[in-house]
Order: structure tokens, then sequence, then C-alpha cells
């Protein structure tokens, strides 16, 4: 009778053969833009892969590779896209609530919402929970396989709130539930025995036991799959371990028996996949869909090395007849018998007039193409034209942030599901019951969720800033005419939508309580000064007054 353990090792080689074809054009891919990554040119069946442990040396998978335009285009994508979607300088996303029936967050909530933000930077920057590298190594492996996945594991110490795994590609596998949403995780990895003893304890088999308890066995690796995926799938019960809605399984390959098993309350593996078409699981790459263009380069790079080596030293034509000996190519040596009597060569250059020059040219050509299928030439305008207007750069802004929109904002989608997971672990480790971090009572059973505003979120909306500023500045010369034009304009809502567009903290903007009591204050101090003034002003006439009436007596009585 089938087991458990059965049902998801059938289901994982039903996954393996159909991910066949990708680990195909994946191999090739590692090949000229990702020397670094783990191999894909493994054998079909689960059995012989446990050489899957073992990591890719670049110098070693780089000694095919003539030209290196597309691995610097990886690099450089990476950054530019770490830097538009999560950049460390600053902070890269909000919180608002997912109330469709409010219009806006009350000034209360959005500095509370603030603090939330801020405490989940703070958590997430930590140095201990690996977040810097993993996503520039994801970021990195979306762009050249169009496919990376990260493991966010709960901490359950005090150093890291978060830990954040990067899991390599080749030892992934995904499926989708019906709304096209990665709900399925099968990861094949490698443990010694004396790690699996260390892990799992005594639910492994006696063959694991009896090599971690034999000295020249110990570091001997066994498989292991990790399953995870909604309670319910593979007569998995609705509520087990923990009561917690995503299962997760830990199976010893080799003997088929559960090794370990609890369960997640968010889906814990974070799918960054590059535009995934419809009816495809994985995602492929900009460097997958100029992937012919690359290998043509590279194939280029090849025949212009052997041709500059040919011009440099050139195989020679030798007569086999009178000559006494192999010509000498040493320096300043001589070679006898490479003239005739009547002294005409026997021994010359096989090619004649090669134009090195053209292939330069053809090699510069197929390298701008690869650059603009990778955006790079995008990141480049500014550095090209440094002396480009406020304006200009205003409008190169809004067109990258519209080349980088959908695949940005594929990727946001994935961020968006590490958040909520994040925000889950918050609200389980009691963070948000402490004095002081009470959310208001108007955010009671409300859902928060994350609002992105990074620097290509700042270019979306650039459009926004920029016809408010060029509407004032068509306003400006019309109010001298006629003032009361100004009228159809609200200030405070201009105010405090030019501050969010730009990224304005909101505590550096006053509550709207605030604006309202200190113009109540001027309002009544200018009151307050008007009336000292007529006052005054009273108290002058009627000082004049009386010496005037009393320079009249004066003059009655002379």
């Amino acid at each position: 009778m089938a087991t458990i353990a059965d049902d998801h090792i059938s289901a994982l080689q039903t996954m393996i053969y159909e991910r066949s074809d990708y680990d195909t054009f994946w191999t090739q891919v590692r090949e000229v833009a990702a020397p670094d990554a783990s191999d894909f040119a493994m054998p079909g069946t689960l059995g012989a892969r446990s050489n899957l442990i073992r990591e890719a040396s670049a110098a070693r998978n780089s000694k095919n590779l003539y030209d290196t335009t597309a691995v610097n285009c990886v690099d450089r994508l990476a950054s530019g896209i770490e830097a538009l979607i999560v950049p460390q300088s600053e902070y890269w996303h909000g919180y608002g609530l997912s109330d469709w029936t409010k219009e806006d967050e009350t000034d209360e909530e959005k500095l509370f919402l603030e603090r939330l933000r801020n405490l989940t930077f703070k958590l997430r920057y930590d140095s201990d929970t690996s977040w810097v590298t993993t996503i520039q190594t994801c970021i990195r492996r979306c762009i050249a396989f169009g496919n990376a996945f990260m493991f966010l594991e709960e901490g359950w110490d005090r150093r890291a709130f978060f830990r954040y795994i990067y899991l390599p590609l080749p030892e992934c596998y995904i499926a989708e539930n019906k709304y096209h949403q990665v709900d399925q995780f099968k990861r094949v990895y490698s443990l010694t025995a004396r790690q699996a003893v260390q892990k799992f304890g005594d639910r492994v088999s006696p063959s694991i036991k009896k090599a971690a308890d034999d000295p020249t066995r110990a570091n001997e690796r066994f498989q292991f799959i990790h399953c995870i995926g909604p309670r319910g799938d593979y007569g998995m019960p609705s509520s087990g371990v923990r009561k917690s809605p995503w299962y997760s399984l830990h199976i010893e390959f080799n003997d088929r028996r559960v090794v370990g098993e609890s369960g997640y309350f968010e889906f814990p593996i974070i799918d960054f996949r590059w535009m995934p078409e419809p009816g495809r699981v994985y995602g492929e790459g900009p460097i997958m869909k100029c992937l012919a263009d690359i290998q043509s380069l590279n194939q280029l790079a090849r025949n212009e090395l052997i041709a500059g080596n040919q011009a440099v030293n050139p195989p020679l034509l030798v007569s086999d007849a009178g000559v006494v000996s192999r010509p000498n190519t040493a320096p300043g040596a001589i070679s006898y018998g490479g003239l005739n009597a009547q002294g005409q060569r026997r021994v010359d250059t096989l090619f004649h007039g090669q134009r090195l020059d053209f292939a330069t040219m053809v090699l510069e050509a197929k390298r701008n193409q690869v650059k603009e299928s990778m955006y790079i030439n995008l990141f480049a305008l500014l550095i090209k034209n440094p002396q480009m207007s406020a304006t200009e750069a205003m409008i190169r802004a809004n067109e990258k942030g519209e080349l980088l929109g959908p695949a940005g904002s594929r990727l946001q989608q994935s961020l968006s599901n590490m958040n909520e997971r994040e925000l889950g672990i918050i609200v389980r480790k009691g963070l948000l019951t402490k004095p002081g971090w009470e959310p208001p009572r108007s955010m009671t059973g409300a859902n928060v969720s994350a609002q992105f505003t990074s620097p290509l979120d700042r270019y979306r909306k650039g459009k926004e800033v920029e016809g408010t500023l060029q509407l004032l500045n068509t306003l400006a010369p019309l109010a001298q005419v006629e003032p009361t034009i100004v009228d159809n304009l609200d200030g405070d809502e201009m105010v405090r939508g030019l501050a969010h567009r730009l990224g304005m903290p909101v505590k550096f903007v006053r509550q709207l309580p605030q604006v309202q009591t200190l113009r109540s204050q001027r309002q009544q101090q200018q009151q307050m000064a008007a009336t000292a003034a007529i006052a005054k002003d009273m108290a002058a006439a009627s000082k004049s007054g009386v010496d005037a009436l009393s320079g009249m007596n004066q003059m009655g009585a002379a």
C-alpha cells in the first residue's frame, strides 16, 4: 500500500519530468551568463542527484566563455533593479489599510503604520537575517534563469526574528493552484549522516544511524525531500501540527519514510518569477529571451580570438623541396633555405588581408543588441548625458519606470507575499502587544498590506508630480491677472499628495488638527494685532482731538 511518502515522491518525479526542457535551456544559460550558478546537468532520476550539494566553480564553468557581456549585464541589471525596487538606503515600502470603504487613513493611523514599517525594516536588515545577500542572489538568478526561490524562516532565538535563505534553483520544484499561485513546493537536498541525526533524531532510518555511528561514514550523504503545501492535499488532515494551514514534510528518499513533520501559518516560499507566461509554471528571464544572441556573440568572440592569434602568429606555407629545416620564428633567428636562388620566398603566411576591425565592429553591434535586451542602455542615459536638464531627467525617469514596470510589478507581488509572512511573524512574537505599540482603535479588525514607495514607484507617479508642477507654472502668470483662479486649487491636498509621491516621511508633515490649531492661533494673533492697531489709531485720534480742543480753549481765553 502506497504511503504518503510514496505519493510525494511520485509527484516529485512528475515535476522533474515536466521541468526537463527548462533544465536543458537553463544549462545553456549557465554556460554563457551565470557560470557561478549551481549545475543543472543532472540525470533525470532522483536517485542520481546526490551531488546537488556541490557548488559550481565559476572559474571551471567559464572555460568555454569567450565574451562576458551577458555575465556583466546580469550583474549590472541586478544592481539597477535592487536600487529601483529594494534600495538599502531608504524605505522602499510602507503599510496601508485594505479597507476600500475608507478613502484614506487618518493621521493617527498613518503614524502607527509608519512606526510599524520602521520596525519591519529594522528587523529585516538585521545582520543575522542574511536579507541583503539573499535578495541580491535572488535578483541575479531571476534575471539569468527567470526564477529564484527564497525560504523565509521564523527565527526562534533572540538574534533574529526572520531568516532569509536562498534555495538553489536545481533543487526546487513548484506547482500552482487554480489561481496560478504557487502553493506546492518540493526541494531535493542532501545531508550527511551526522547532520541527518542532528536534525531528525531517531526518526531516520537504521542505515543512516549506522553510518552516523561509523566515523568513516559520518560524512556520507543521503537524500531528502522537503515538501510544503496546503493541508488537505495528499490526504493531509486540515488541522495538523500546530494547526497551521500549510504542512511541511521531510522525507528520506532511500527508505521512503517521513522523518520530519511540522507546518507554517503562511506559505514560507517566496517565488521570484520573471513574468511567467499563462499556462507555464516557470518564468523566463531576459537572458533566456536573448539566449541565441548571447550564444552567437560568444561564438563570434571565439572566432575573433582565433583570428587575432592567426594574425599575430600566422600559420606558414613551406615548400616541400629545397628547405633544409623548419623555419625558426623566434626574434632575430635565421632560417636557412627560406629563399631560392632568385630571392623568392619559399615560406609564406597562409592568410593575407584579414579584417580584424570588421570583426570588432560586428562584435560591438552584437554586444549593444544584448545590452538593449537587458535594459543596460536605459541605466546609462544619465551617465552619457550628465548635462541633462531637470525636466528631461524626469521624463527619462518616467520612461525607465514604464519600461521596467511590468517586471517590477511581478517582483513586488512576491515581495508583498514575503511582507505578509513577516507581519504574521511580528504579530505571533507579540511585538504589537507591548506598551506603546497598540494600534489605534480605528484599526481594530482591519487588514494591513504593503504599499510600495520605491524609486520605481515614484518614477511611475512622476507624471502626476510633473503635471502638478506644470500646472502651477502655467497658473503663476494668470494668477497675477485674475487672482481668483487659485480658488480652484486645494493647497492642503496638493501639499500632502506631493509629499506622499515624493517619498517624504509622514512625521515630517503636520497632522490636520495641528494645522487647524496653528491657523487658528495665527488668525487670533492677527485679530489681536488688528485690534491693537485700531486702538492705537483711536488713541492717537483722541489725543489729537484733545490737543485741538485745548488749543481752541486757549485761543478763546486770549
